[in-house]
């Protein structure tokens, strides 16, 4: 494949994590890669060609995960470069695991999994990190994020919540927030509109009572309209996987 990106890496990489039974989500705290099974954290790190700073990253990933792999694209020569035992023996010493993509003429990725990572056996160095990488993917409601993309459009779990309830009061007309919440809208609501900080919603004192009515503003329409390819909202509540 000519020009091949970091994204390119992510579906084949992604499709064989699910496979082996592991929740998915690309661009998951600075994690191009992270995958979530029983408890189990793995991250994966993409790029273009095996690099000192794929290796940094990866080790710095080994604080909060499971297990880290890199994963690269396949040489050109594939096994028949000279370069392949000098890949894999310094993951093995590394304790990381390498996952080459081989790409076939029609563009279909196809996984090799080089070296497994060692199984973490140390308790995690940075708990903090670990556990807010798991709880912002389990807080996602979908895999909008392709990892190895542009920062432009990564989606966070507060952004997801914060464009559904600019779409709820964008499609339902100005509301107080504890009815954007009755009418399907995060658990969060009160604080997403109270702290507005993404600056996405005016407010207007509420006629019948001391609370506020909400409206999305031109900032909140225009990340509605600039998301709308990677995410779609079904009319429905949001309950525990969300609502996308």
């Amino acid at each position: 494949m000519e020009k091949l990106l970091e994204s390119d890496l992510y579906g084949p990489v992604r499709d064989y994590l699910e496979n082996l039974g592991y929740q998915v989500k690309g661009e998951v705290k600075d994690c191009d890669i992270a995958a979530l099974r029983d408890g189990e954290l793995i991250v994966v790190e993409l790029k273009r060609g095996f690099t000192l700073e794929l290796i940094y990253q990866a080790l710095d990933r080994q604080r909060v995960a499971d297990g880290v792999y890199v994963a690269v694209p396949l040489p050109k020569r594939g096994y028949l470069s000279p370069h392949i035992p000098e890949m894999t023996s310094l993951c093995r010493r590394l304790e990381l695991g390498l996952i080459f993509v081989g790409f076939t003429s029609g563009g279909t990725g196809q996984v090799d999994v080089a070296v497994h990572p060692k199984e973490a056996s140390a308790p995690r160095r940075d708990k903090k990190r670990r556990l807010a990488v798991i709880r912002e993917h389990e807080s996602r409601t979908g895999s909008a994020n392709t990892g190895g993309v542009s920062r432009k459009k990564i989606l966070t779990a507060y952004k997801e919540q914060a464009l559904w309830v600019a779409r709820l009061l964008r499609d339902r007309g100005p509301m107080r927030a504890e009815d954007v919440k009755k009418q399907g809208g995060p658990p969060n609501t009160g604080v997403i509109l109270g702290r507005n900080a993404l600056g996405w919603f005016d407010r207007e004192p509420d006629p019948g009572g001391h609370r506020y009515l909400y409206r999305p503003n031109r900032k909140a329409l225009e990340a509605l309209a600039e998301y709308e390819d990677i995410l779609s909202f079904p009319n429905e509540k949001w309950g525990n996987s969300g609502p996308f």
